[in-house]
């Protein structure tokens, strides 16, 4: 299970926007108008704030994506370096410190 070390910021959610927007500017996505690309940046920003609230985890987030990905976006590359970064802290791994 994933924890927000500061759940009153929500600067990680827009560091994801911009990045999700980042590839979208890289190019098209397959079927998508720019409109419902958009939509699905914000789905996608959704899914991370319902696991930041407990809603689901990380791997039902990552499986979601699956569904609703953005080419040249690896969200679970993005968790990993949160983690890094010290915004998520990883209950696994604080069990075993």
């Amino acid at each position: 299970m994933m924890h927000l070390h500061n759940p009153a910021s929500r600067a990680h959610l827009d560091d994801l926007r911009d990045r999700l927007l980042g590839a979208l500017g890289e190019g098209p996505v397959p079927g998508l108008d720019e409109a419902e690309a958009r939509a699905r940046v914000e789905r996608l920003v959704d899914l991370v704030q319902a696991m930041d609230e407990g809603r689901i985890t990380a791997k039902d987030a990552l499986e979601a994506y699956g569904f609703i990905r953005i080419p040249g976006f690896s969200l679970g590359r993005w968790l990993v370096e949160m983690v890094d970064e010290g915004v998520y802290l990883d209950e696994l791994l604080d069990e075993a410190a």
